[in-house]
């Protein structure tokens, strides 16, 4: 009976041991840092969907973010974020507008950023001729590199 007791006691103590660190594993991955948007200095660009001016776009925001001050890689394991999304391009007679749908990926996959942009009721400059799908790349980049700029939320 006493053996019993004293095994039955060592047991009772590991599965208190195990379960007091799971918790604690549990509580580190909550407190595990989630990444930042100011973190990102290497970007990669992924796919921009099937439209047909989808590869311009993904060409023309890389090069929108060049010239933003982000270093664009050219390997998605090199990134510190992945930027994805969508065009749509229509054509109407006399006109073509372009709306871009994107998102900043980390690594290890959490949603760091996303936005739309798409058709303007008043526009800055309404007698602009620019090409939508370039505009929309310079917009994306623009927005990213205010977004990246903005000053981080301290937590309570």
């Amino acid at each position: 009976v006493m053996r019993l007791t004293k095994t039955l006691a060592l047991i009772l103590c590991f599965l208190a041991g195990a379960s007091a660190s799971s918790a604690a594993d549990s509580g580190n991955e909550r407190a595990r840092k989630l990444p930042e948007l100011r973190d990102v200095r290497k970007i990669y660009v992924g796919d921009m969907g099937t439209a047909d001016e989808a590869d311009r776009f993904r060409l023309l925001l890389e090069e929108q973010l060049l010239k933003r001050n982000f270093a664009v890689v050219l390997k998605e394991e090199e990134a510190d974020a992945v930027l994805t999304g969508v065009l749509s391009v229509r054509t109407y007679d006399d006109k073509s507008e372009a709306r871009a749908t994107v998102r900043l990926v980390s690594p290890s996959g959490e949603v760091m950023w996303a936005k739309d942009f798409g058709h303007k009721r008043f526009t800055v400059n309404p007698f602009s001729l620019q090409e939508p799908t370039r505009r929309r790349a310079e917009e994306v980049a623009e927005a990213l590199r205010r977004e990246l700029k903005r000053p981080t939320r301290q937590g309570p």
